[in-house]
């Protein structure tokens, strides 16, 4: 549980012996490296830049 994975796993139906479907199917799981961000980062970069511009904007007109 966190803000990001730093891998995703893919799932896929593989027969229990080759060519024999009817013996039972078993899952293979393939792990895969990569960078996946949650909904968190663009959320918190929106907030921090908004803050960052109404801030700035704020101090502008208080200088006039």
């Amino acid at each position: 549980m966190g803000f990001w994975r730093t891998s995703t796993s893919s799932v896929r139906e593989v027969p229990v012996i080759e060519g024999m479907p009817e013996l039972g199917m078993q899952q293979l799981v393939t792990w895969e490296q990569g960078f996946v961000s949650g909904i968190e980062t663009p959320a918190i970069g929106l907030i921090l830049s908004g803050s960052l511009i109404s801030y700035l904007l704020f101090r502008k007109r208080q200088d006039k």
